[in-house]
């Protein structure tokens, strides 16, 4: 049994992981925590705001490294051992990919509306339209 865990170091993918991990250990479940970096990263604040590409992928890179720390803070704590991956692509896709045979997928959602959603997009939304696997999504 496999769990795939979107983590992003935020502290909603946070929460998600803490209810994640009873329901692994209860299940017996191997973790399997996924960040992804969207690639190329061309959202419409970056090319609104002119940066420089390179300069948004060592952000970017730097983000997953506090991810990766931070995540396997919370598994070490409950006594479980996880596998960090970074995968580059579009998000929806690359979780899709990830969780293809899994048993769960689970995601926190940030709850944006108006402006904000229209501008950063859901991926919690179209992943509840487009899983083929059981999903998980934790406010």
């Amino acid at each position: 049994m496999r769990f795939v865990v979107a983590c992003d170091g935020s502290d909603p993918s946070l929460r998600a992981l803490r209810r994640a991990l009873p329901l692994a250990q209860a299940a017996g479940a191997a973790l399997d925590l996924v960040h992804v970096i969207e690639e190329p990263p061309v959202s419409p604040f970056v090319q609104w705001a002119g940066l420089d590409a390179d300069y948004v992928r060592e952000l970017l890179e730097a983000q997953a490294a506090r991810a990766r720390e931070a995540t396997l803070a919370v598994t070490r704590a409950a006594g479980m051992d996880a596998e960090f991956r970074v995968l580059r692509g579009r998000p929806v896709d690359e979780l899709l990919n990830a969780a293809q045979d899994a048993d769960l997928l689970v995601l926190g959602t940030h709850g944006y509306r108006g402006m904000d959603r229209m501008l950063l997009g859901s991926v919690a939304e179209t992943l509840l339209r487009r899983a083929e696997v059981p999903l998980l999504v934790v406010p």
